[in-house]
């Protein structure tokens, strides 16, 4: 044969073996940790894309940290059938167990490490502080942090954001980038590019008694009837310190990072508005918040059309998993079957909730 090979000699995929030897001896380290440390291991249950998700734990504070981020999306319900998705997490300081696939590069907060099989079936994702691997088909991530007391805001923040939104498109409920407050099951959808209002818009909501469910993050579910479904992931959010100034009651819950790349200011708003969270809603109107050089805000109407121009480049190109043609049909149907509007702000903030407030009677009549 002349050294050439045979084509009909099967190929070696190098990246799926590569991806599985990393998620098995992560596995193996887990199960180690677990067995070592059983005092310090626990499970939560969590409701995640209306589907029950269990977490397990190796590490006492890495359990309440992580575990607080996900509060408001706990649930006692015991699931008697195949999980869809397990998460199994352990603190390498706390249980003494070391991963040994780790990567030492100093740049990761710039440049996360993320390497896919060319199947498809494994993904690892490494941060500064923190190491994920996922296994789609089983629906099984394991994970591990050097320690609770190194991980960054971010880490801390938004745990999993990367197999959470592989393990969300797969369930076609796309995460996007958008702000979801409710008032009595009625979603408004907040959507812009990052500095467009959609925090301050969602947090002087959830001041005066909306319901809240993200200012950054959600999933999307567009359900066989039509209707739109907005899903709830994380009850964290990021502030500059002088968006925190508007609002008195998260200052003393804000916490600030160690890392001088971190600007930001984290604030659990478990810890402050426990009972205004809420895991889902019906999404009614689509606003699209802009800062203007007025005193005072107000609704117009916009067109589909900009609504998807809004939409589609944030949560499509500017997320670290884009829900790919999927995910932009879905945002196609979200703009045809809901109204959308301009959300203009002025400087006066306490004006922002009755606006949304308009907008939400304006799209009730629209739809009688």
């Amino acid at each position: 044969m002349n050294g050439q090979l045979d084509n009909k000699t099967p190929k070696i995929d190098k990246s799926a073996l590569f991806s599985e030897m990393v998620f098995e001896s992560m596995r193996r380290a887990f199960a180690k940790a677990k067995d070592t440390k059983p005092n310090k291991f626990s499970t939560m249950s969590f409701i995640l894309a209306g589907q029950v998700v269990e977490m397990r734990v190796v590490g006492r504070d890495l359990a309440e940290t992580i575990g607080s981020v996900f509060s408001h999306l706990q649930t006692n319900y015991t699931y008697s059938h195949s999980l869809r998705l397990v998460i199994e997490l352990w603190d390498q300081r706390e249980s003494g167990i070391p991963s040994r696939v780790v990567s030492t590069r100093e740049d990761l907060y710039l440049h996360p490490l993320s390497i896919w099989a060319r199947n498809g079936r494994y993904m690892v994702h490494q941060l500064q502080y923190s190491m994920m691997c996922f296994d789609r088909e089983t629906g099984h991530t394991v994970g591990c942090t050097p320690s609770v007391q190194e991980l960054s805001l971010y880490e801390r923040g938004r745990p999993l954001r990367v197999p959470l939104s592989i393990w969300h498109n797969d369930q076609d409920i796309p995460v996007i980038h958008t702000g979801l407050v409710s008032k009595n099951g009625q979603g408004v959808l907040l959507a812009g590019l990052s500095g467009a209002g959609k925090s301050t818009s969602a947090i002087t909501c959830l001041c005066a008694g909306f319901s809240y469910l993200s200012d950054d993050l959600i999933g999307l579910q567009i359900l066989p009837d039509g209707s739109c479904m907005g899903h709830s992931i994380y009850n964290s959010t990021f502030l500059e310190p002088s968006q925190l100034t508007h609002f008195p009651p998260l200052i003393p819950h804000a916490l600030r990072s160690k890392y001088s790349y971190e600007d930001k200011l984290l604030v659990l708003l478990s810890q402050v508005f426990e009972s205004k969270l809420e895991r889902v809603s019906t999404l009614k109107a689509v606003a699209l918040p802009r800062i203007i050089n007025s005193r005072n805000s107000g609704i117009r109407r916009a067109s589909k059309g900009e609504a998807l121009r809004v939409l589609a480049p944030s949560s499509l190109f500017g997320v670290p998993v884009s829900p790919g043609i999927r995910g932009f049909d879905k945002l196609a149907q979200l703009v045809e079957r809901v109204p959308s509007y301009w959300l203009e702000l002025g400087s006066d903030l306490r004006e922002i909730p009755g606006c949304v407030e308009r907008l939400l009677e304006d799209s009730c009549r629209l739809r009688l």
